[in-house]
């Protein structure tokens, strides 16, 4: 099943005849999954000719000395035969560029070598691929060889599951998701050479309008730039790595930034465990008995300390507040912000003591997740508000490093991170309507489980 939004279609299309009407030459397309040749009509509605679909792993180039606009939509894996790893070191020779291990790029030498020397690769690539870490296994080739003109964030997300029967069974189906575009050609057919153009999601349009990209300076980095950050090709990242608003402060002036605790100093603890009626096991004179939540146990935006009210609570494990002390790890007490280190997207919710099923006396986090306590200056339900919104979610990626293949946010990264910071009684307004929000949720939360337990009454009883 494939999801494409319209805004994404859009993006692509535009890119895609940009390079077609300013090379004048044909389009070609290399589908391996089948996902864009189902949508050609909606993608291409004023195409005079459909694109010609081309075998990836043929090692004749471009029949025309000019070449073609080659639209690529790689695999997420990809088993190779033997034909076809031969086909692919051939192919990464005539580019004079090590075989990509990374499927992805790989695909995007194989687009290029298709384009010919005149022609413009175009290629969807998710935002992962992009990253530091994807360098030794993908990029460094094409940035050191000058073949990337330009990288684009696209608006909105292409994905896909695909079923391919030659990957194992752990690979299959398996979803792929491109949100990110990359525009690969030899430097000496561009208006530039010595730079690669950063496209943001908003200036698409902006793009597809100039002739020569040249004329967009403001969006063009050094090569030396881009490798001077570890070859990392994350287009938001370079254009604002520190994004800033009218009223913002950094979040370290306004909260404390802690990191969870890391799992080796937890391994060795035991867990209290759940009887088959919901009851926690007793604790050693009756000691408290301390929660402990991972990214994965709670809702993206709630605040638990507000919705305990209504049973809505996290799904937390329990430690022994005295085996904690014995390893010297200090619990939380206090109210904070949880949010996960990785995105995407980047979780976030309100946390207390009184916020669990069972009641504890402090709770503990792990290391792929930070606790922020916001000061006097910052309402926390505020600050919950904007990381679960749009804008948030986008500041929240700007300041991730992408060091991994996952995005991920360092402990300084975010408190240097800009948020805005309006009156106090402006965020006391968002955040009490950001509540009100919530209270729905849990009403339309009872109101499903009501309706679930109606239905289960009709078979209850002899039909």
């Amino acid at each position: 099943m494939t999801t494409i939004e319209t805004n994404a279609i859009s993006a692509v299309a535009a890119c895609v005849e940009r390079a077609a009407r300013i090379s004048r030459l044909p389009l070609g397309i290399i589908d391996p999954a089948g996902i864009i040749a189902g949508i050609l009509p909606t993608l291409f509605p004023h195409a005079s000719e459909p694109p010609r679909l081309i075998e990836p792993f043929s090692e004749r180039p471009a029949p025309d000395s000019h070449g073609r606009v080659v639209l690529c939509v790689p695999p997420k894996q990809e088993a190779l035969s033997a034909d076809e790893e031969s086909a692919c070191r051939a192919i990464c020779a005539a580019l004079d560029i090590k075989p990509p291990r990374l499927t992805f790029w790989l695909f995007a030498a194989l687009a290029l070598y298709h384009a010919g020397p005149k022609g413009t690769a175009i290629v969807l690539m998710p935002q992962t691929s992009l990253s530091r870490s994807a360098w030794r296994m993908g990029q460094q080739d094409f940035v050191d060889h000058r073949l990337i003109e330009a990288v684009v964030a696209l608006p909105d997300t292409i994905s896909a599951v695909v079923d391919d029967p030659r990957q194992p069974s752990r690979h299959r189906p398996d979803t792929v998701v491109y949100d990110s575009l990359v525009m690969l050609n030899d430097a000496e057919i561009r208006s530039f050479a010595d730079r690669i153009a950063f496209i943001s999601p908003h200036e698409v349009n902006r793009l597809t309008q100039e002739r020569h990209l040249a004329n967009l300076d403001d969006t063009l980095i050094p090569y030396e730039s881009v490798v001077s950050n570890g070859y990392l090709l994350t287009p938001l990242r370079y254009r604002a790595s520190r994004p800033t608003f009218p009223n913002g402060v950094r979040l370290r002036e306004v909260a404390t930034v802690t990191r969870g605790v890391p799992k080796v100093r937890l391994r060795d603890l035991r867990l209290l465990t759940v009887s088959s009626i919901g009851a926690l096991e007793p604790t050693v004179d009756s000691d408290s008995p301390v929660a402990y939540l991972t990214s994965k146990d709670f809702e993206h935006g709630y605040d638990y300390c507000h919705l305990a009210s209504a049973n809505m609570h996290p799904t937390a494990s329990y430690l022994s507040a005295r085996d904690l002390k014995a390893a010297g790890v200090a619990p939380i007490t206090t109210d904070s912000i949880l949010l996960s280190r990785t995105g995407t997207p980047f979780k976030a919710c309100r946390l207390g003591c009184a916020s669990f099923a069972h009641p504890a006396g402090a709770y503990l986090i792990a290391d792929n997740l930070f606790c922020i306590q916001p000061g006097n200056l910052l309402i926390p339900d505020y600050l919950l508000a904007f990381f679960n919104s749009a804008p948030g979610q986008q500041a929240l990626c700007r300041t991730a490093n992408s060091a991994t293949t996952m995005q991920q946010i360092s402990p300084n990264d975010l408190r240097d991170m800009f948020i805005p910071l309006p009156p106090i009684e402006q965020q006391r307004d968002i955040a009490a309507r950001y509540l009100a929000q919530l209270n729905a949720i849990a009403d339309m939360k009872r109101k499903r489980a009501e309706f679930a337990a109606e239905r289960d009454q009709w078979f209850s009883s002899e039909i």
